[in-house]
């Protein structure tokens, strides 16, 4: 197949990280050691300014940040996009449909050449707009009317727009949305690494004997943390211990709500840093992601490798999982109870679980070979 150009256009990317930002990291470092050139077009600030000092490849879009959710930029100065027009890409891939997006979407129509979006974050979800915009509910059901209008008419105008679940792909034909492909964000598997159980437990500061039930990622109020904090009494009184590992938004909030419950078994650790990422998967003996707001969770990937079980709310884009393997358990996304006693049953039949399946469906070769094939 011949070298192809891509250019990325992004409104959230490093030093930021999330699930959009490992998406687009994964998939570029996969495409590159297959011999295409990707370009990424960020949205950013002076952090990721100093990224693209040493990243030739990275063009920084500069904006101001959004104030309620500060890992994200809107892009508004279109100088550093405009230089797609030097690289001549063959595919401009947008990973959001606002800012950057759009300087993607007008560079596609300058250049003539193939536009496609991937849809990330349910950005019209009632948890996104109340946790970033207003709680007021005629307020909510008018801004889900006017940003499913917006999205229709965004990518509308690409010729593919790929969902990372089935469940993703369902929401967005029911809204009218046309030539939708699944494709999952898929994990580099072979570049991951274990360490030691109780080495890394030593090094948390956990004990053999504890039982450690793991939350990774963003700390904002659309992930439902708020359900972990209020089942952390329960859990205690089963021998659990709670880590939020992350950073993010909602943090004080939640170590408010923790402190005035009165919890002693729940641990904040901050930002992770990438090396010691595998410190805590290998501690772990649950992880538990409460979000209804995924499109797929790609921390429930990286529990399958780490063959840590997964304690997944039901009636959501991440009970996809189940498909695949019987890596865990689903639970009422809305009751402490129900979160509770799955816990405990997973932690009692830890043999039962198996995660072979995710580790073959979601490993970065796999979905990337499908990602080529439309691009081609």
């Amino acid at each position: 197949m011949e070298t192809l150009k891509i250019a990325f256009y992004t409104d959230s990317y490093l030093p930021s990280r999330d699930g959009v930002v490992t998406s687009i990291i994964n998939t570029r470092k996969e495409l590159e050691r297959r011999g295409h050139e990707v370009y990424i077009f960020a949205s950013g600030g002076r952090q990721t300014a100093k990224i693209a000092k040493k990243d030739k490849k990275l063009f920084v879009i500069k904006g101001m940040q959004f104030n309620r959710y500060p890992q994200y930029t809107m892009g508004f100065i279109n100088k550093e996009s405009a230089k797609a027009m030097d690289i001549m890409p063959d595919i401009i891939h947008a990973h959001t449909p606002f800012s950057a997006g759009l300087f993607g979407y007008k560079a596609s129509v300058q250049l003539n050449t193939k536009f496609i979006g991937t849809f990330h974050t349910m950005v019209f979800s009632d948890e996104a707009i109340s946790a970033y915009f207003t709680n007021n509910k005629a307020a909510i059901k008018l801004s889900r009317f006017v940003v499913m209008r917006y999205l229709k008419w965004f990518y509308s105008k690409t010729d593919s727009v790929i969902a990372p679940t089935v469940y993703v792909r369902n929401i967005l034909k029911n809204a009218g949305l046309k030539n939708i492909k699944v494709i999952p964000t898929g994990v580099d598997f072979n570049s991951m690494r274990i360490e030691n159980r109780e080495q890394a437990r030593i090094k948390l500061g956990l004990k053999s004997k504890d039982k450690v039930i793991l939350y990774f990622g963003r700390v904002s109020k659309e992930k439902n943390i708020d359900l972990l904090i209020k089942a952390a009494k329960p859990l205690s009184a089963a021998g659990f211990k709670v880590i939020i590992a992350g950073s993010g938004p909602y943090n004080k909030d939640l170590m408010y709500l923790n402190k005035r419950i009165g919890n002693k078994n729940v641990i904040f650790t901050g930002f992770i840093k990438e090396e010691d990422i595998p410190f805590y998967y290998s501690a772990a003996d649950i992880l538990c992601n409460p979000s209804t707001f995924e499109t797929q969770g790609i921390v429930d990937l990286y529990a399958a490798f780490y063959k840590v079980p997964i304690l997944l709310p039901e009636k959501g884009a991440q009970e996809e999982l189940l498909k695949y393997s019987r890596c865990g358990e689903k639970f009422n996304a809305h009751s402490i109870n129900n979160l509770v006693e799955k816990a405990n049953y997973i932690y009692d039949n830890e043999h039962k679980y198996k995660f072979n399946g995710i580790i073959k469906e979601f490993d970065i070769t796999r979905t990337v070979d499908k990602l080529i094939a439309i691009y081609s």
